[in-house]
């Protein structure tokens, strides 16, 4: 007959009972202590953090400046092709409209129509709007880093103010002839021909970001779009359809001549 053994469990051991004797003290054993992070440690490791940020913060406010003008981009590129459709579709003239912004876009909740902006055409529905029949999602005319306007502040940007982040040239100003015309006076401000443009398309403005016009400082903040930093640059769209990170020449802002109805079609720009 085989005897029947059976095995007494063994009893875990707490963590009381696994210590050692040291000099007449209890301590645990080496291998059981848990590394910790001096405070000189701590102070390098949040150091090494904070320069790292530093280095890495302004290149993603960049990458994301970038990414709205590559936005601001495509909208004016849709434009494009709704004026080159419209002027299809009504005997080669560009639209005529009552503002400045209001060739396309939408009717704001509250337009401002204080000061200067009393002819920006912000009151306009949509459907007074001619582009709106070419570009129906009316998002296409709202720039994503529009700032507002210096010359109106109030609004916190030209969409909010006037439905309409692009300036187009409905008047001869700032060394641009005009393109469209004026619906309340349409014999004497008439829109011109697609014609006309494609004498010189590449150099022929037809709208571009808000503050393109010479009357509003680049150093204000308002006008500062696509972080060019007190410089005159802009998003432009031209008549023969391409899109242009523009730089406005020096001057251009003081130059008497570009704050009249100047304008000649051999500059660099008309």
């Amino acid at each position: 007959m085989y005897a029947l053994f059976t095995m007494k469990p063994t009893k875990s051991l707490s963590p009381r009972s696994r210590l050692v004797r040291r000099g007449g003290r209890s301590t645990f054993p080496e291998d059981a202590r848990k590394p910790a992070f001096t405070l000189i440690e701590l102070l390098v490791v949040i150091a090494i953090i904070a320069i790292l940020a530093a280095m890495l913060l302004p290149a993603l406010a960049r990458a994301r400046a970038k990414g709205l003008q590559a936005q601001c981009y495509s909208n004016e590129h849709q434009i494009g092709l709704a004026f080159h459709m419209y002027t299809q579709d009504y005997l080669d003239v560009f639209p005529y409209h009552d503002g400045w912004a209001a060739f396309g876009g939408q009717r704001p909740a509250t337009p401002d129509l204080s000061g200067d902006a009393f002819d920006y055409g912000g009151d306009q529905w949509e459907t007074n709007r001619p582009l709106n029949k070419y570009a129906p999602n009316t998002g296409t005319f709202h720039c994503p880093a529009d700032r507002g306007d210096s010359l109106n502040p109030a609004p916190l940007s030209c969409w909010i103010g006037w439905g309409n982040s692009y300036l187009v040239a409905w008047y001869t100003y700032g060394g641009a002839e005009n393109v469209t015309g004026d619906s309340t006076s349409p014999t004497t401000d008439r829109a011109i021909k697609e014609t006309v443009v494609a004498q010189r398309p590449a150099t022929k403005i037809i709208c571009g970001d808000w503050p393109w016009h010479p009357n509003r400082p680049p150093s204000d903040p308002h006008d500062d779009w696509h972080n060019a930093k007190g410089r005159q640059w802009m998003n432009m769209l031209f008549g023969d359809g391409h899109v242009q990170y523009w730089h406005f020449p020096r001057g251009y802002n003081t130059n008497p001549q570009y704050q009249s109805d100047w304008f000649d079609m051999n500059a660099p720009w008309w």
